[in-house]
């Protein structure tokens, strides 16, 4: 197993959930050096106490990470820069977890993606959803039919070596994780993911999938906003035109980490 695994666990409103998902990747993970660090985007139904109380459970392994958000829509993209960005000034930590906080995600897949990583087999390994084999269940067709074709879609414009360039549940090196950090992160959105993808494939790192089961949340058309769907397709050409012609912009070291993915004001309440 590596020497430490940091799992970056973004949440808003998870008070359902996040009890079950932090003991299930506590066991998942007994007997390894692992931290979680949950990011929380302001929640309001207990999501935050719950954590709390959870953390004397986990051996102390759990940190917080407290943000107030300054704009509509989902910042899903800037919660794991922030969480990778704190991650990462610990050199012990040199594998990287991103999972959902809603159970959308099988815990059984973690070791998978951890192998694959570890073995060096892949620089980065994504629990694909339209492998052969993969899984979607609790979506509507409507919604499965619309995420296939944005992926479809994000893959011609960038690299269709990839199926996936939505899911969130993702596995990477140390070397994968300070490229991030080392360039200019755009996007705070969850088109986050398929920048950042971008930016490990630009650099010629290995990009691995595996079949997953993904378990939706009863996700319908109706959660999807056409002004959102209409940024992010401006987004991925815009992504494709970095990807292909101009590059990705380091950032020099008096920048500030966040960069402009960064639109809450992050508060660490928990530096242990």
């Amino acid at each position: 197993m590596p020497r430490g695994i940091l799992i970056i666990l973004p949440v808003l409103n998870e008070a359902r959930n996040i009890g079950p998902l932090l003991s299930a990747l506590g066991g998942e993970l007994a007997g390894t050096n692992h931290a979680i660090c949950v990011i929380d985007d302001g929640s309001v139904d207990g999501t935050v106490e719950i954590v709390l109380q959870t953390k004397p459970t986990l051996n102390g392994r759990v940190h917080l990470v407290r943000r107030r958000k300054r704009h509509r829509g989902s910042q899903r993209g800037s919660a794991l820069k922030c969480g990778l960005d704190w991650g990462i000034q610990d050199p012990g930590m040199d594998l990287f977890v991103e999972i959902d906080g809603d159970l959308s995600h099988r815990i059984e897949e973690l070791k998978i993606g951890i192998d694959l990583v570890e073995s060096g087999r892949a620089d980065v390994a994504i629990a694909s959803k339209y492998l052969p084999g993969s899984r979607v269940v609790g979506r509507t067709f409507g919604r499965r039919l619309v995420s296939r074709v944005c992926s479809l879609v994000t893959s011609l414009f960038i690299d269709p070596a990839v199926s996936d360039y939505s899911n969130g549940y993702r596995f990477y090196s140390r070397p994968a994780a300070m490229i991030v950090t080392g360039h200019q992160i755009r996007y705070g959105s969850p088109i986050y993911l398929s920048e950042v993808l971008a930016l490990w494939l630009k650099h010629g790192l290995k990009v691995l999938e595996f079949p997953s089961t993904y378990v939706g949340r009863n996700e319908g058309l109706s959660k999807l906003r056409i002004i959102d769907l209409i940024k992010a397709a401006i987004a991925v050409v815009e992504i494709s035109c970095r990807y292909h012609l101009t590059g990705f912009r380091r950032i020099s070291q008096s920048s500030s980490r966040l960069g402009p993915a960064s639109d809450t004001a992050p508060v660490i309440t928990d530096k242990k």
